[in-house]
Order: structure tokens, then C-alpha cells, then sequence
């Protein structure tokens, strides 16, 4: 039986650019939070708190692909970003660098992650795994966090579990992190993030953020 390929997080050759290395660092750890589409089967369940958000996101995320007006896109881009902990993911990223910041300076970081979830991140997200089936399994409490867990499988074969991480933010249900069989992919970006950041500054990040959008 063939095996689904596990997605992994790659970092660029250093011979690429390091605007492209850096932004799609940023990228990857929300971009693999909303890649996989609702599962049709699934679609008539009435699904808790939690699970909705996500079966939500897919939604929309999907509907990126025959959606051409303006202002439709941009209704469905927010509800993509509005599920998403956005703020949360971007301040586990830069670490003591975010308690540095000033208001302006988050709302300019903020502000750049989602140009790029919106250029880069959603459109491969609404064409990648369109073939999938996404079995969702029984949401769980985790302290202050929900756990929806899912099962992806290949129609000739092949599975993979993934698991979406909500915690309650700004008063809704938020995907905080995503883990591809035990991985979890925040602590992993985070972590490629960091690492970057000791060999730079926050400037030139964001200097390589602005130029990977040009």
C-alpha cells in the first residue's frame, strides 16, 4: 500500500535568497494548519465548538479555488485569518523579540504574515491534497485547549493523522498549532524562526519578509 508522503518543514538552500527562506519559514507552520479539505462524507455531522472552527477554515479554504470576485476573496481570506491564532503563532515565533516591539511595529509583523498567507500560503493551500479524505474523530478537552484530531487518507491508499490545537482567543475558538504524528509544527517553525533570528536582527527580517512580497 502506498504511503502517504508526511509534509515536512524544508529550509532553502543558502544559495536561494534569504527573503524567500525566512517568509516561507513563517509560512509553512500556518499554511499546513488549512491545507486539507472537508471531507464530503463528513460535511452532515454536527460538529462541536472546536471542530467547527476547523471544518470552517477547510471550507473556505477550498472555496478559494472558484472564487475570481475581489470582494468575495477577501470575505473568505478573513475568515481563514480569523481562524487562525495569528497573533499567538507570530509572538511563539519571535520570542523575546515580540516583548520588544511597540504596538506599531506587531500591527507591521502582523500585517506582513497575512499578505503573505494571502499571496503564497492560500492559493497552494486551495490546489494541494484536493484528492484527500479528511475523517474527523471526537473533538477533546485539553485543559484550556480543544483537540480536533483527524485522519487523512489517500483514495489509492495511504494515511496520515493530523491534529488541530484550538485554544479560546479574542472570545472564539483558534487553531494554535497542528501535529503531523506527534510533530508539532509550531514548536518546529518556531524554532527554524529563532535560529535566524540569532544570526540577524528583527530588521532584516522584516526587510526579507517585504522583499519575498515584491
Amino acid at each position: 500500500m502506498t504511503q502517504l508522503n508526511k509534509p515536512r518543514l524544508r529550509i532553502a538552500p543558502l544559495a536561494r535568497s534569504k527573503a524567500a527562506r525566512i517568509a516561507m519559514l513563517i509560512v509553512v507552520g500556518i499554511w499546513l494548519i488549512a491545507i486539507l479539505p472537508l471531507s464530503a462524507a463528513s460535511a452532515t455531522e454536527n460538529p462541536r465548538p472546536a471542530e467547527a472552527v476547523v471544518r470552517q477554515m477547510i471550507d473556505s479554504i477550498r472555496k478559494l479555488r472558484t472564487t475570481e470576485d475581489r470582494t468575495s476573496r477577501s470575505k473568505l481570506i478573513s475568515s481563514i485569518d480569523d481562524s487562525l491564532a495569528l497573533d499567538s503563532l507570530s509572538q511563539q515565533a519571535l520570542g523575546a523579540e515580540w516583548g520588544k516591539l511597540d504596538g506599531a511595529q506587531r500591527d507591521e509583523f502582523l500585517h506582513l504574515i497575512r499578505e503573505l498567507l494571502e499571496k503564497l500560503a492560500y492559493p497552494k493551500a486551495s490546489e494541494f491534497f484536493a484528492d484527500l479524505d479528511v475523517q474527523f474523530g471526537h473533538e477533546q478537552a485539553q485543559g484550556a485547549r480543544r483537540i480536533v484530531p483527524t485522519t487523512v487518507k489517500r483514495s489509492e491508499g495511504g494515511a496520515v493523522s493530523i491534529t488541530y490545537v484550538l485554544q479560546r482567543t479574542h472570545g472564539q475558538w483558534q487553531v494554535v498549532d497542528i501535529n503531523l504524528d506527534g510533530q508539532s509544527l509550531a514548536q518546529s517553525v518556531t524554532g527554524q524562526i529563532q535560529a535566524v533570528l540569532r544570526q540577524g536582527s528583527y530588521q532584516g527580517l522584516i526587510d526579507q519578509m517585504k522583499a519575498r512580497l515584491r
